[in-house]
């Protein structure tokens, strides 16, 4: 089963219907967003007109507590652009988790209610910097909505294998985000620019489709790069070369990694 990429538009510096047009014009079907992307007059619109599917929806950062209803109009919004998950990235200090903990239940049902499924990040530097953590902070609440939002460019700062967090997850990914770094800051570099090999990306995909994975691979890439269009053009074609029976001659790592 193929694996489709989801372009991240937020990582695209110019108004949302200038980015979405730049997502089509590069071949892709799938977007993610944020929530307030959804709030722009004519965005929604923009994404039907352009025959584009929202994947995934990033909620409003910052602390859960006292806006159950803000993120709950926010899911409504997520469900009606089609969107099939959504996550929040967790709290900046440890001794907030247990609030943190406390609310998510409530959310997860109500995404559930929308037919969403509600994701939590694992971001270095967080209260929950590792998807080990994230996974097992998940598995105390034990609710049935809750899933984590793998993003391999984290793993490469954690020192985790993507496929590895994958099988432990044991079917709880409900969201990938796949960008590439140097191993010691977030960089948002294109795939293969960075630590990840096109054999770490494969194993990450067949690790994937072997758990029965229903999402995108959402590429979230760096305003900073030089040309960035054509680099969301780029890896979406690599990710989907990786997938076929026989993997083509031409993907190839780059002779020189990137250096800060």
């Amino acid at each position: 089963m193929t694996i489709f990429p989801s372009a991240c538009v937020w990582a695209l510096d110019s108004g949302i219907e200038a980015a979405l047009a730049q997502v089509k014009v590069t071949a892709f079907h799938f977007v993610d967003v944020r929530s307030d992307t959804l709030d722009r007059p004519g965005a929604l619109e923009a994404v039907k007109t352009l025959g584009l599917k929202v994947s995934c929806v990033e909620l409003e950062p910052g602390s859960i507590n006292g806006r159950a209803g803000q993120l709950e109009r926010s899911l409504e919004k997520a469900h009606s652009a089609g969107a099939a998950a959504a996550y929040l990235r967790p709290c900046a200090k440890r001794k907030d988790l247990g609030a943190f903990r406390g609310a998510l239940p409530s959310l997860a049902g109500h995404a559930a209610g929308q037919g969403i499924k509600l994701c939590v990040e694992h971001v270095p530097g967080s209260a929950l910097p590792s998807a080990k953590e994230v996974l097992s902070f998940l598995k105390q609440i034990d609710h049935p909505n809750l899933y984590l939002l793998l993003d391999v460019g984290h793993t490469l700062l954690s020192h985790e294998k993507p496929w590895d967090v994958i099988l432990a997850a044991g079917g709880r990914v409900g969201h990938v985000q796949m960008n590439d770094n140097d191993g010691k800051k977030d960089r948002h570099w294109a795939l293969l620019d960075g630590r990840l090999t096109a054999d770490d990306l494969k194993r990450t995909i067949e690790a994937l489709q072997q758990a029965g994975y229903q999402g995108t691979l959402g590429l979230q890439l760096s305003q900073r790069l030089r040309v960035p269009a054509a680099e969301y053009s780029r890896n979406r074609n690599l990710l989907l070369r990786l997938q076929m029976p026989v993997e083509p001659k031409s993907i190839r790592e780059p002779e020189t990694r990137r250096k800060q």
